[in-house]
């Protein structure tokens, strides 16, 4: 029995030294990220940074980085997109919203012809009766 537990165990704890190692790989590709753009090679540290976001999508921080690279390549539109996926994934982020309203009071007054999109409120009392709409045509129903 104990040898049966102590494999579970080890099999268990497979995803997680994988999923450390991957963390590891995207925090030395964000670092080398740095790195290229304190030099200046902003291309290059927008590899890095778009590098580090594929590894980890869900990293606010490797999407933020890639946005300053992005912008400083002269890329607004996209650095912009990219500032807002990187709010939509770490909202609580205060460093990240500001570079998004950064740059979108910058595009604002620089780039008119990109379009802002601003943080839409939901649509209430849509439907005539209530919030709730209405029943689905007879072919939906089974």
């Amino acid at each position: 029995m104990g040898k049966i537990l102590r494999r579970l165990f080890m099999v268990a704890m497979l995803p997680l030294a994988f999923f450390a190692q991957t963390a590891s790989f995207a925090a030395d590709l964000q670092a080398e990220g740095r790195i290229q753009l304190s030099q200046g090679d902003n291309a290059e540290a927008s590899k890095k940074f778009a590098e580090a976001a594929k590894v980890n999508p869900f990293d606010p921080s490797a999407i933020n980085n890639q946005a300053v690279a992005v912008a400083a390549q002269g890329d607004y539109e996209k650095a912009l997109a990219l500032l807002e996926r990187a709010v939509r994934l770490g909202p609580g982020r205060a460093d990240i919203v500001v570079n998004l309203q950064e740059m979108r009071r910058w595009v604002a007054r620089n780039a008119p012809q990109i379009k802002v999109s601003e943080k839409s409120n939901p649509v209430m009392n849509v439907y005539p009766d209530s919030d709730i709409p209405p029943e689905p045509p007879p072919l939906w129903k089974k």
